[in-house]
């Protein structure tokens, strides 16, 4: 979502998950991807990148992508500024479409290539603590254009654009006992003629290890989640029920998320990493 989080957790942080949505509706959305970013030079800045596939019906979608974020360091507080560049395959497997006109040549085109190449960008800034953060990015920054017709002809037929996805997001952690934090994470994304996406989460982590939440998905599905935090990493699973009219079609979505994670051991002293002047908390509790 932000190419600004590569280097604000820990000094290595390796993440997988795997998403199964709307069970039992065909062609429902499944989506797997895996992501690694580092701390560099002296936490000055970090590197990361991921790769992820969608799965949609004809569908399919893969992305890989290298980020670099350069911070701005305060006493009690850090700015990073972040960007990406991804390379994009889209792809259409024919024999799963129904369509009306077998002589369309829009359609012709598009079934007998298969595959459409390209590259895009994202953009991002995090204001950010142990305690909370504040995230802007934009996805799609360059607007590209995935060409299915191969052809020369001055009419263009097959053509697929992106437009930009933005993104807000604030989170605040607070606990009146160190044995209990709570997680807040509000987010919102809007595209252009699209309807607004709005989520909301709250989690409790028990003693640093147990933790449990819920969200909502504003008109979409109510979420429920389980985790474990260990000292190397976190394993999680949630569950998300549709409230929208694909309810009665679905049996809601299920993910589950793996994270492994690893700071110098001069670092993992104390309370936390020690990266702020008031820290209270680890960054591996707090999710952007």
């Amino acid at each position: 979502m932000n190419p600004a989080v590569a280097g604000t957790r820990q000094d290595v942080d390796f993440r997988m998950s795997y998403r199964d949505q709307w069970v039992g509706f065909t062609g429902a959305p499944k989506t797997m991807g895996a992501s690694l970013n580092v701390k560099l030079y002296k936490n000055k800045m970090g590197v990361g990148g991921y790769v992820f596939q969608d799965k949609i019906g004809p569908f399919s979608y893969v992305s890989a992508a290298l980020a670099y974020a350069f911070k701005i360091k305060f006493d009690d507080v850090a700015l990073s500024l972040g960007a990406n560049g991804s390379y994009n395959t889209m792809g259409i497997n024919g024999t799963s479409l129904t369509y009306q006109n077998t002589q369309d040549e829009a359609l012709l085109n598009v079934i007998s290539t298969q595959k459409a190449k390209a590259f895009n960008a994202a953009g991002g800034a995090l204001l950010y603590n142990d305690r909370f953060f504040i995230s802007l990015s934009i996805n799609n920054l360059a607007g590209t254009t995935y060409n299915y017709d191969k052809t020369m002809e001055i009419v263009k037929r097959g053509i697929y654009k992106t437009v930009p996805h933005f993104c807000a997001s604030v989170g605040y952690n607070w606990s009146g006992n160190p044995n209990f934090i709570w997680e807040n994470n509000l987010m919102a994304v809007f595209v252009a003629g699209a309807p607004i996406l709005v989520d909301y989460y709250l989690r409790l982590h028990i003693k640093n290890a147990v933790f449990f939440g819920g969200g909502i998905r504003l008109g979409v599905a109510v979420v429920g989640q389980l985790g474990y935090t260990f000292e190397w990493g976190q394993v999680s699973y949630s569950y998300d029920y549709s409230t929208n009219g694909l309810a009665p079609y679905n049996a809601g979505s299920h993910e589950i998320k793996l994270a492994f994670f690893y700071s110098k051991p001069h670092q993992q002293k104390g309370r936390g990493l020690g990266e702020f002047k008031n820290q209270k908390y680890q960054n591996k509790y707090i999710i952007y």
